[in-house]
């Protein structure tokens, strides 16, 4: 053993930098399979208050009960977030619907197209979300799983994005719910018998936790499910997100904005925008401009997530991963989830940003831990409403 240490030693030390690199990288890949392997895994963490709906949430998602077996070769933060992003998405066709604001403002509704014999009248609706710049493709996963589940999908598609043009000027702020408020009114109206639930990926958690928070028992939605939440969202763009990925979202965000200067020029600071050195610097030259507040501080009370987080009425899932480089531990409320029964979180240990990768051929956990959660909750709200039908009978009865 020993002579074949000193021979591989002896013949790394002598190859190029690209063998060194790539021996190296073999190395710590079966480390850390090793080590995942001495350690065992972890199921993941649940923070709630107990309840009636938790018990029977946890008996009926054993997959929270169950290690979360990250991919092998992927267990690390960066390497979960980067996959995220690189991994090619499945093939989804998606019938894309335009639909227009009150002001006249655009977006546009993408519909995961379904084997027709699948859905019903009754098949419930799940509104999903998409990250900071992202698309219905970026949604794809949990299209194809929910789908497969029985699930009519739709991507909400913000004012500008997804290839959509600007039809007035302006965009929506981060946590502005109004154009999701009337695209859930209309689905309200053309499935009149479904139910609807909703699902945030990152930023657009945040979209459905302010939405969810703004319109209370009035919000039509029967649960909700936040991938990778940022929560405080003031605070995570001010302080904790590393430099790289920010300078990565804020790329992304000046590549979108580019596509819409020519009708925006008006109402932002175009110059300050895209020379913006930070995420607070980008807001602060478009959004805190194109709406008028006077000071950031401003704007966050009116765009934070967690802003009226108190009137929530729904149940709703987190997923976060301990290890995110983005939305990190601290930014975490772990309190909360102890004190209000609409809310569950699962935190997993390892997982990164919006990765959550298990298997040899990497896909998403969290997605699927996402649609059990919709399933199970679904189920119990028509368990109690068939309880209580039942108690009203007997009640009747007996008068």
């Amino acid at each position: 053993m020993m002579y074949f240490l000193r021979s591989s030693i002896m013949y790394i030390s002598e190859s190029s930098p690209l063998a060194l690199t790539l021996y190296a990288t073999a190395f710590v890949t079966i480390f850390m399979y090793f080590k995942m392997l001495i350690c065992g895994n972890q199921a993941p963490k649940l923070y709630y208050k107990d309840s009636t709906l938790a018990q029977y949430l946890l008996k009926r998602c054993t997959i929270l009960t169950e290690p979360y077996v990250p991919t092998f070769w992927a267990t690390n933060s960066h390497l979960q977030t980067i996959l995220a992003a690189l991994l090619p998405w499945p093939s989804v066709d998606f019938s894309r619907e335009y639909f227009m604001m009150k002001d006249k403002g655009m977006v546009a509704l993408d519909w995961a197209m379904s084997k027709p014999w699948i859905l019903n009248k009754t098949s419930p609706v799940l509104l999903i979300i998409p990250g900071l710049t992202g698309g219905a493709e970026s949604m794809a996963g949990v299209c194809q799983m929910a789908s497969i589940r029985g699930y009519r999908c739709v991507v909400f598609n913000k004012r500008g994005h997804g290839g959509t043009r600007l039809s007035t000027p302006k965009l929506q702020s981060f946590g502005d719910p109004s154009d999701l408020r009337q695209c859930v009114k209309y689905i309200r109206m053309r499935y009149p018998k479904a139910s609807i639930v909703g699902l945030g990926s990152s930023a657009g958690s945040g979209l459905l936790v302010s939405y969810l928070g703004e319109f209370g028992s009035s919000a039509y939605l029967k649960a909700g499910v936040l991938i990778s939440p940022g929560y405080d969202a003031a605070e995570l763009f001010s302080n904790t997100i590393q430099k790289p990925y920010e300078y990565i979202l804020l790329y992304s965000l000046k590549r979108l904005l580019s596509k819409h200067l020519h009708a925006l020029s008006d109402v932002i600071h175009p110059h300050q925008a895209l020379q913006a050195n930070s995420l607070t610097e980008f807001e602060d030259a478009v959004y805190n401009k194109m709406y008028g507040y006077e000071t950031m501080d401003h704007y966050w009370d009116k765009n934070n997530p967690m802003r009226d987080v108190d009137d929530v009425s729904i149940p709703v899932m987190c997923i976060n991963s301990i290890d995110d480089p983005i939305c990190k531990k601290k930014n975490i409320p772990f309190e909360l989830f102890e004190i209000y029964p609409n809310f569950l979180l699962a935190a997993t240990h390892k997982g990164g940003h919006c990765g959550f990768f298990t298997g040899s051929i990497p896909h998403s956990w969290a997605d699927k831990v996402a649609v059990e959660y919709l399933d199970a909750v679904l189920d119990f709200m028509k368990t109690s409403n068939c309880k209580s039908m039942s108690v009203s009978i007997n009640n009747n009865n007996i008068s």
